[in-house]
C-alpha cells in the first residue's frame, strides 16, 4: 500500500471518546499530538467541556468571585474547534461492537474505527439516600457551584465520609466558617490510604480548626425534611443545615457491561489498555487494569491516572505498543498542608523511616526489606519528587542514611544510581 492510501484511509477512520473528563479531554489531544488525522468525537453527559475535578472541593468553594471561581479546564475552549475535535454534550445510552456503531440518548448514531472509554465514576450514596434538598455530593461541577451557594448561607454541615474527599471539603467549610461534623464508619481517618500515624495528625490538624469527627458510626439514618437534616445514630441525634455524603464514588461501568465488554470493578483493560472487546479501549477511574504481582488488579480514582492512562490508551490506539505501568501518586491540598503520596501503603511495608524535619514539614517513607515501596510528603512535594525513580527501581536503600535529614534525598537517587 503506498503511504498516501495509507494517509488518506487513517484520514477516513473515526475515533469516538466516550466519557469527556480530563482523561477523555487528554486523550483527544494526545490522538493529535500523534499524528491522527481522522475524526475524533468527545462524548460527554455533562454540558460543560472537560474539566479537572481536583478544584471542585477547594477552590471552586473558596473563591469570592463567582464569576472567577473555576479555572480548571483541560484546555481553552478553542482548542477543540482548532484542533477538529468534535465535543457533543450527549450520552452514549449502547454500543453495538459487531457493527462499531454507538447510540446516543438524543443525537444520531455514530460509527466508529476505534472507541475509548473514558466514563469515570459517580458519587456513591448511602442506601436509600439520595440528593435532596438539604442533601448533596461532590462530583461535578454544577455540584461543586450548588455547595458553594449553599455554604454562603448556612452555618452548619455534616459531612459523611473521613476520606480525602470529605476532608477537604470539611476543611473548605471551616475556612467558610461553618460548624463542621464529620461522621466516618470506620476506628480512624483513611484506614486503606494512609499509614495510622499520619492519620493522627491528620486528624488532629482538622480538630485544631474545629472540626468534630464522630467515629464508628455505624448505620446513619438521614432525614432530609424541614429547614435541614438530622442525623440518627446509635450514639443519638444531631441536627445540622445540609449534610455532604462522600463515602466514594462507583465506577461508571454501566454502558459497558449493557455493551457486552467485560466488567468487574470497572471496566477491565489488558496493561494496553484493551477492553474485551476489539478496538475498544478504556481509560480513567473507570478502568480495572494490572498491577504489580501476576494475577493482581487496581482501579485508581486520581487526576495521575486519568491522564498519564489516557495518554497510554491513545497511543495505543494509533499504533504503538505502550504497557500502562504506574506508580501511583495523589496529593490532598486541605488548610495549609499540601499531602502528597507516592506508591501504596498496602500490608507488604515492612518498616517505616520518618526523616526529621522542621517548619510544618515532614516526610514518611515505607520499606519492604531495603526498598521504597512508599513515601508521603507533608509541605515537601519537590523532596518527594526525588523519590520516584528510586520507587520505580525498587531500589535498596540504607535506612540510617534515609532517616538522616542532613542527607538530600536527590544526593541518595545519586549514591544508588
Amino acid at each position: 500500500m503506498s503511504t498516501s492510501m495509507a494517509g488518506e484511509q487513517a484520514a477516513a477512520r473515526t475515533i469516538l471518546i466516550v466519557g469527556a473528563g480530563q482523561a477523555g479531554g487528554r486523550a483527544a489531544e494526545a490522538l493529535r499530538a500523534r499524528g491522527f488525522g481522522g475524526r475524533i468525537v468527545l462524548a460527554g453527559n455533562e454540558p460543560e467541556r472537560p474539566y479537572e475535578r481536583p478544584p471542585l472541593s477547594k477552590t471552586v468553594l473558596l473563591a469570592r468571585d463567582d464569576e472567577d471561581c473555576f479555572a480548571g479546564w483541560v484546555h481553552q475552549a478553542s482548542f477543540y474547534e482548532a484542533s477538529r475535535i468534535e465535543w457533543l454534550g450527549d450520552c452514549v445510552e449502547r454500543i453495538d461492537i459487531a457493527n462499531r456503531r454507538a447510540e446516543f440518548r438524543d443525537g444520531p448514531p455514530i460509527r466508529f474505527d476505534q472507541c475509548l472509554l473514558t466514563t469515570g465514576g459517580r458519587a456513591r450514596h448511602l442506601p436509600g439516600l439520595h440528593d435532596g434538598p438539604h442533601t448533596y455530593s461532590l462530583r461535578t461541577l454544577a455540584d461543586a457551584m450548588r455547595l458553594r451557594e449553599r455554604l454562603a448561607r448556612a452555618k452548619s454541615v455534616a459531612v459523611i465520609g473521613g476520606g480525602f474527599l470529605g476532608l477537604e471539603f470539611a476543611a473548605s467549610a471551616r475556612s467558610r466558617g461553618l460548624d463542621v461534623t464529620i461522621f466516618e464508619s470506620a476506628q480512624r481517618l483513611l484506614v486503606r490510604s494512609m499509614p495510622a500515624a499520619f492519620a493522627e495528625r491528620l486528624r488532629e490538624k482538622h480538630e485544631s480548626h474545629g472540626v468534630q469527627f464522630i467515629f464508628d458510626a455505624g448505620a446513619l439514618c438521614v432525614d432530609d425534611t424541614g429547614h435541614g437534616v438530622r442525623l440518627d445514630t446509635a450514639r443519638g441525634s444531631a441536627d445540622f443545615d445540609f449534610c455532604v455524603v462522600a463515602i466514594g464514588q462507583t465506577p461508571n461501568d454501566d454502558l459497558a457491561r449493557l455493551s457486552g465488554i467485560e466488567t468487574d470493578n470497572g471496566i477491565l483493560v489488558d496493561e494496553y489498555c484493551r477492553t474485551s472487546a476489539p478496538d475498544i479501549y478504556a481509560a480513567g477511574d473507570c478502568a480495572n487494569f494490572p498491577f504489580g504481582e501476576p494475577g493482581r488488579r487496581l482501579r485508581l480514582e486520581s487526576w495521575q491516572n486519568a491522564q498519564e492512562q489516557a495518554i497510554v490508551a491513545a497511543s495505543n490506539m494509533t499504533g504503538e505498543r505502550l504497557a500502562y505501568r504506574p506508580t501511583p501518586w495523589f496529593w490532598t491540598d486541605q488548610y495549609d498542608w499540601n499531602i502528597q503520596m507516592l506508591g501504596m501503603p498496602d500490608g507488604t511495608i515492612e518498616r517505616w523511616v520518618e526523616r526529621p524535619s522542621a517548619d510544618g514539614k515532614a516526610m514518611l517513607i515505607g520499606l519492604r526489606g531495603d526498598a521504597i515501596a512508599y513515601a508521603l510528603a507533608l509541605n515537601q512535594g519537590g523532596e518527594l519528587r526525588a523519590l520516584r525513580g528510586l520507587v520505580e527501581r525498587g531500589t535498596q536503600v540504607d535506612p540510617v542514611v534515609l532517616a538522616d535529614p542532613a542527607i538530600k534525598l536527590r544526593q541518595l537517587g545519586q549514591r544508588t544510581a
